[in-house]
């Protein structure tokens, strides 16, 4: 039973390909599937980042591939990580043409530093709507804190760190 239809799924999985940035395209996926179109509830939205995110590989594909099985079975996945995937890597080969064709000039990293900001600032307001739905008690803001003191403070590596802190999180949500 599919949730949206195929042709649906593709043409707002390739826009977003299209439009998105970098590191953010979690937050034009947030705004995509649950905020513009209620196609998902933000704790099922933060479940598939979530398990993208675990997965080995770029998070971007990952997440489109999750929303898409979730939104239109495995035909839903195989579709949204092409159209999500395609657009970026046509532009990316373009890009590639022309950069090796004649270069780009230095005042191009002006330019991707102030789009670099832009997509901070897409991770804040994606970070900030997914604390809402996924940290909802202490145990959880417990976990969230002992990864943030492990990662960003400690710099652990991240591996080991969801390695220590997946099984504590079992345990501490496991059903009574």
């Amino acid at each position: 039973m599919n949730r949206v239809r195929l042709a649906s799924l593709v043409r707002v999985f390739f826009w977003t390909g299209l439009t998105s940035l970098g590191g953010g395209r979690s937050a034009y996926f947030f705004d995509a599937v649950v905020t513009r179109r209620p196609w998902v509830r933000t704790a099922e939205f933060v479940q598939d980042l979530t398990l993208a995110q675990l997965l080995p590989g770029p998070n971007f594909s990952n997440l489109a591939v999750a929303l898409g099985c979730r939104l239109a079975g495995w035909r839903g996945g195989a579709w949204a990580l092409a159209a999500v995937v395609g657009p970026g890597a046509l532009i990316l080969a373009a890009l590639a043409a022309v950069y090796f064709r004649i270069g780009f000039a230095p005042t191009t990293a002006h330019l991707m530093h102030g789009m670099a900001a832009a997509v901070i600032g897409l991770l804040v307001v994606t970070t900030t709507r997914m604390v809402h739905a996924s940290v909802r008690t202490v145990r959880a803001a417990l976990i969230a804190a002992l990864v943030f003191v492990l990662v960003g403070v400690l710099r652990v590596n991240t591996v080991l760190a969801i390695a220590v802190v997946v099984p504590a999180s079992l345990w501490l949500h496991r059903p009574r």
